[in-house]
């Protein structure tokens, strides 16, 4: 425990003194150039001007993103080469699904393709309401399909799949996901068993490649900071709590001394990381053990998604709120504060007011002339410096993506993802925000949210 606790104070401080260096260059470059080009203008109302935003609107993001890749490093320097399991559990692969016709085809090959002993697992389709063959499909790849006559949810679905298993691992798998390589499903199954007490182990879930389109690329972005660094740095930290859905194994004791699989929110991949830990178990993340998903095609799509996410990660935290900041849950409940809560959800709402209300303040000011910032700089300075802080800000972000790209896909994919890191942190990133921001006055309002 305590070299755990000074590991997470080393790492902070580092990031914070980056951090720090990264607001006297912003500081000192957005002066000086605004003394070049405005030199009627007071450095006080400048310099205060930028230290807000930078506060608003990266600080605070920047230096966990930072704090995150210095843990990252060490634990990619550290992880050794998979071994050869001494034993093959049998293994139950549950997929529920409905109208997945054309993808559940190229799935089922995917775990065709594994180098899991085949007598050592089973596939259970659960045909939701279907009405284009998918469960004929599935048949005729032998996997053992369970019939809905009307479409009856995926959580539903899921939890007759699990009942109908007989593995001693189950696997849970979206119908339109499929293994990136031949070793993922050993590789998963094997880190479910590499230590005392894990229930639940899950992988990396990467974005199809498909189109090239920029929402397709931002998408590729997130979902490497969200599983290569954070799920796996969380992992290392023993704090991992929300394991996708999508791709996820349990140990079949747990999963099946369920009542039911948890319908009341969103979040139940979450959700169920939460049960888990309650009933002394915990969950762990193998980065050999990768899949692809299709990506969202539509901005208004993807706006809509990441709002259910949200919205149902504050439904858990708010089934489990006994267990945040708790001393009887240990290093997870103060992580349920300040990951979940000041990370996932308080910064979102700091980088809005920074983004939006703080610069709208200040406009309101020029205009109708009332004080609340001692800010005083014209409309034209005010959205130089706006865009010059924005711009600027972000670099040591910029770095840290670049240099995971490196680390995770090769040199050869850097130089086309620049400028997608680039809108990733300016643009993408921003966005995020305020659908989280929709998910809070959602969520407090009691505003209905389904699939």
């Amino acid at each position: 425990m305590k070299i755990k606790l000074l590991s997470y104070i080393s790492a902070f401080i580092v990031a914070s003194y980056i951090v720090y260096l990264d607001y006297l260059f912003v500081q000192s470059t957005v002066g000086k150039i605004v003394q070049i080009f405005f030199p009627e203008i007071p450095r006080y109302s400048v310099h205060e001007f930028v230290t807000y935003l930078f506060l608003t609107t990266g600080a605070f993001v920047i230096l966990f993103y930072l704090a995150y890749f210095i843990f990252y490093l060490y634990i990619k320097e550290n992880e050794g080469s998979k071994l050869i399991p001494r034993f093959f559990p049998k293994v139950s692969i549950v997929i529920p699904a409905h109208n997945e016709a054309i993808n559940i085809g190229r799935l089922l090959e995917s775990i065709q393709y594994q180098d899991y002993p085949f007598e050592c697992y089973e596939i259970i389709v659960v045909d939701d309401g279907s009405v284009d063959g998918t469960g004929e499909i599935a048949m005729r790849y032998g996997a053992k399909v369970i019939r809905h006559e009307k479409n009856v949810g995926k959580a539903k679905a899921l939890e007759e799949g699990i009942k109908a298993a007989k593995g001693d691992v189950i696997i849970t798998m979206d119908a339109d996901s499929h293994f990136a390589d031949g070793s993922s499903l050993r590789n998963i199954v094997e880190e479910l068993f590499s230590r005392p007490f894990i229930g639940v182990s899950t992988g990396v879930l990467r974005i199809e490649k498909r189109t090239g389109k920029l929402i397709e690329k931002l998408q590729e972005l997130e979902f490497l900071y969200s599983f290569d660094v954070g799920r796996r740095v969380q992992s290392y930290l023993d704090w991992l709590l929300v394991v996708p859905g999508a791709f996820s194994a349990f140990k079949s004791y747990f999963i099946k001394s369920l009542p039911t699989i948890p319908k009341d929110t969103l979040g139940e991949d979450f959700d169920l990381g939460m049960i888990a830990y309650r009933a002394g178990l915990t969950s762990s993340f193998e980065p050999h053990a990768r899949i692809y998903t299709e990506p969202m095609e539509s901005w208004r799509g993807l706006y809509k998604q990441r709002v259910r996410w949200y919205y149902g990660g504050l439904q858990v935290l708010a089934k489990h709120r006994d267990m945040i900041l708790n001393r009887k849950y240990g290093e997870r409940g103060i992580f349920l504060f300040f990951h979940m809560i000041f990370l996932e959800y308080f910064l979102p709402v700091l980088h809005v007011f920074g983004i939006v209300m703080f610069p709208s303040i200040l406009i309101l000011q020029n205009l109708l002339g009332f004080q609340i910032f001692d800010i005083n700089v014209p409309m034209k300075v005010l959205v130089t410096v706006f865009l010059l802080v924005l711009l600027l800000q972000y670099l040591p972000s910029i770095f840290v993506s670049t240099l995971t790209i490196v680390m995770e896909w090769g040199s050869k994919h850097v130089l086309r993802y620049i400028p997608v890191i680039f809108l990733y942190h300016f643009l993408y990133n921003v966005i995020l925000s305020f659908a989280k921001v929709d998910a809070i006055q959602k969520f407090l309002r009691r505003v209905p949210q389904s699939w």
